[in-house]
């Protein structure tokens, strides 16, 4: 028993230095954040709060036009990935069945793509000299020149949200199929059929009650994300005025030092504005419950047939748009990457050649580089230090682990831009900026959540008679958790590495914050190189991006297949 206790004594340490590592990090770069934007900031000679940098910002003529493209932008692509992720849990299990295979894997395809390579592809994509421009153009004889319309930068964001929707809604889609598959409602939807309910109807007053609570974090993540995303809205967003979070980027890489006050009041705005606009999403579940618990308690038992039929066909059209749009997307960025020369209007390109692969094969190596050692070196310290907070809790009464574990997911609500800029103030207090460790703490921000989100279920569901036989053949829990857990649990832990990995590959502020443009990774070479005109090198970079991050899941499932082999 000695020793047993003994061998667990260090697992204390990982939870609280998981919780230091995001908790005390975010809340001191708020803490920064507020104090720099009210002024106070004795390393840049302000000695004294005031409230100069809040006049210069609402000052500024950009600022109401870029709040209102943000939020339109994030509140429409969180409002229609909502909608979209529903239907298509309702439709693809309306009996609580696995009926949803192909769906499933393509949504999870989606998920592990990044962010810069999906906005890339779908840049050009509706680009005025675009695939689909090039469609009509050669469909119609229309548009015999590219059109002057600003189809991907417009000020409306419209191409923003919907480069979010199709990023967000395979996300909401897994996590509504995770919940699913935890509250089972095959029998309750047999009952419902069997007093005369439609299907839909059915999943709608029974399921989605009770499916709803378990998804609610997922939504707040995406509005959260959607409010505050930066690398998308670089590419897709708005350009006269940039979205606030760019604009934030900006003045916080001023090389005037007085604009990061204004960066700093601007980051204090971007999280009461993401704040905002999760109350308001709280107050709309409020009055969207009181105006249902009637209707769903009346009896009724169908549809309107108009209602049916225009539903089943707009969901039809909806999945067939998402699948269309990534997989073009997908496709444009490695096309525009081997084409030699691709004139307008025509739909393929008049020659191929690698041409554009030879010339960026000259820099590439270095972001290619830079990108695999802090993916491979934040997903395998994500994952031991995940592994190790749930290995903690068999000692740690039930209540307290759902407590800790609600701060553990603090990065995915807390407007990424609005604590970074905090944490940018302190590495240069501390002299840690633009150096390696810098950059990685900020990816390990990051990727944890999502490593922690992915491995804790798999490990919780891991039957525990195999863990007690060991212990009592006389074996430590050290060397169960070695010989026993971890070799039964080697595809769990792959693929939470995997997504970890992925997740790191994608990440462009912390890289650019962090960094301090000393060190570069696909993802920050991507998007300023977006900006330039040479569409192949940008194709070279996006389909180099997301080959990289689908070669981190192909080894995930390597390791499953090897681990179903060895159970032969």
């Amino acid at each position: 028993m000695k020793r047993i206790l003994l061998s667990t004594l260090p697992g204390k340490l990982p939870p609280a230095l998981a919780l230091l590592l995001l908790v005390g990090t975010i809340l001191v770069g708020l803490g920064l954040v507020v104090v720099t934007g009210f002024g106070y900031l004795p390393a840049l000679g302000a000695d004294a709060p005031s409230l100069e940098s809040f006049r210069r910002l609402f000052a500024d003529p950009r600022l109401w036009p870029s709040l209102l493209a943000t939020l339109t932008a994030g509140l429409v692509a969180t409002v229609a990935s909502f909608l979209t992720a529903l239907a298509l849990a309702a439709a693809f299990d309306p009996a609580g069945e696995n009926g949803q295979g192909w769906a499933h894997r393509f949504a999870v395809a989606v998920l592990a793509l990044p962010h810069v390579a999906l906005a890339l592809g779908l840049a050009f994509l509706i680009m005025p000299s675009g695939w689909i421009m090039r469609t009509i153009a050669q469909a119609s004889g229309l548009f015999p020149i590219p059109a002057d319309w600003p189809l991907v930068t417009d000020r409306g964001g419209v191409a923003l949200a919907l480069g979010l929707f199709l990023k967000e809604t395979p996300f909401l889609f897994i996590a509504s199929l995770t919940a699913l598959a935890q509250i089972k409602p095959a029998s309750q939807l047999l009952m419902a059929r069997s007093l005369g309910y439609r299907n839909h109807i059915a999943w709608v007053k029974l399921v989605l009650p009770r499916l709803y609570p378990l998804i609610r974090f997922p939504i707040l993540a995406v509005l959260a994300y959607s409010l505050s995303v930066v690398d998308m809205a670089l590419i897709l967003g708005p350009s006269t005025p940039a979205t606030l979070p760019v604009l934030i980027l900006r003045w916080a890489n001023d090389p005037d030092l007085a604009q990061r006050f204004v960066a700093a009041a601007a980051a204090i705005l971007q999280l009461l504005l993401v704040s905002g606009a999760i109350l308001l999403w709280l107050l709309g579940e409020v009055v969207v419950k009181r105006l249902c618990s009637a209707w769903l308690s009346d009896g009724r038992r169908a549809w309107p047939e108009w209602i049916a039929k225009s539903g089943s066909l707009l969901l039809r059209g909806i999945g067939i748009v998402v699948v269309a749009a990534v997989f073009l997307s997908l496709l444009s960025l490695l096309l525009w990457s081997a084409a030699m020369t691709w004139r307008y209007p025509d739909i393929l390109p008049q020659a191929i050649s690698l041409a554009a692969w030879q010339r960026a094969g000259m820099t590439i190596w270095q972001p290619l580089g830079a990108s695999l050692l802090l993916a491979i070196a934040t997903s395998i310290t994500a994952t031991v230090l995940a592994l190790a907070c749930i290995e903690h809790e068999k000692h740690v009464r039930r209540y307290l682990v759902q407590r800790a574990e609600r701060w553990l997911f603090l990065p995915l609500l807390v407007p990424e831009v609005s604590f970074l800029v905090g944490i940018h103030v302190l590495l240069v207090l501390i002299g840690l900026n633009g150096g390696w460790l810098a950059v990685g703490w900020l990816h390990l921000l990051f990727v944890f959540p999502y490593v922690f989100l992915t491995l804790k279920a798999p490990w919780r569901a891991f039957d525990l008679r195999f863990e007690h036989m060991a212990l009592a053949l006389g074996q430590s829990p050290w060397r169960v958790l070695w010989r026993v857990k971890l070799p039964m649990m080697r595809g769990s832990l792959a693929w939470a590495a995997a997504i970890g990995g992925s997740v790191s590959l994608s990440l462009y502020l912390p890289t650019v914050l962090g960094g301090e443009g000393r060190i570069v990774t696909l993802a920050s070479e991507a998007v300023a190189l977006s900006a330039g005109g040479d569409r192949r090198v940008v194709g070279v970079y996006g389909t180099l991006q997301t080959t990289t991050a689908a070669l981190f899941f192909l080894a995930a499932l390597l390791a499953l297949r090897h681990r179903r082999w060895t159970a032969k």
